[in-house]
């Protein structure tokens, strides 16, 4: 029997660790510590527990607390396995709560996140960053980077591989190994079909997601100009990356 694990490693970019940092990230092995310098690491490791919406509700619930904002019909009590509670506060209201203490309340991310994620099994970055940023009591969070691979206690085909993604304020960015197989794989049929239309939509479709990723639509629209021009200006006006 062959086992899958992930595991990742990753940084806030941040001006300091903070409790609402604590509360959000602290079971993703935070390091306010490492690597320094403007950072603090994170990371999921394969069998260790992952950690789940579960707990980031009793994480924020004791953060509510500190802040005098007991979480309301929330029975919180100590288990073997350390703070425990009743199932009667979901992590929506609690959300609820600490957007009017931060002010964040009107805030149309936020508001959606809360309206629409389901908030079962693991708590994901993504969903994390945001809440973080809504809930700022002085980190200033500025961007999130993590990097993973998925790997196979055998040698089986396409049981290998990675991915990252990188968000700030202002991008998102996804991407991981199995994409570049696909594009490869699409690029290679419609070149030996001779099929220009085919490559230019994949290729198309790559730089869609990648313009996706910037928040603010005038600059994108200036960055897609931009790359049009470049583009029909031919290779050599294009700059190798630094």
């Amino acid at each position: 029997m062959a086992n899958n694990y992930y595991d990742a490693t990753g940084v806030l970019v941040l001006d300091r660790v903070t409790p609402v940092i604590t509360a959000l990230f602290g079971r993703y092995r935070l390091d306010p510590a490492h690597p320094g310098d403007g950072q603090a690491y994170i990371a999921r490791i394969s069998e260790t527990r992952t950690p789940q919406w579960c707990d980031v509700l009793l994480d924020l619930v004791a953060l509510a607390a500190t802040l005098d904002l007991p979480a309301p019909g929330y029975d919180a009590r100590e288990g073997e396995d350390g703070l425990e509670g009743s199932d009667d506060l979901a992590i929506e209201a609690m959300l609820d709560l600490l957007a009017g203490h931060f002010r964040a309340e009107g805030n149309a991310d936020l508001l959606n996140l809360i309206e629409h994620h389901a908030f079962d099994g693991e708590a994901d970055l993504e969903a994390l960053f945001l809440i973080a940023t809504c809930f700022d009591d002085g980190h200033h969070l500025a961007a999130m980077l993590f990097e993973g691979c998925w790997h196979c206690s055998r040698p089986r085909l396409f049981e290998f591989g990675g991915d990252s993604c990188f968000l700030s304020r202002e991008v998102r960015l996804l991407g991981n190994s199995t994409s570049a197989l696909q594009l490869g794989e699409g690029l290679r049929k419609a070149i030996l079909a001779n099929d220009a239309g085919a490559a230019a939509a994949l290729i198309a479709k790559e730089a869609q997601a990648l313009l996706g990723g910037i928040f603010d639509d005038h600059f994108r629209m200036r960055v897609v100009q931009r790359v049009a021009a470049r583009l029909l200006e031919g290779p050599a006006s294009i700059p190798d990356p630094a």
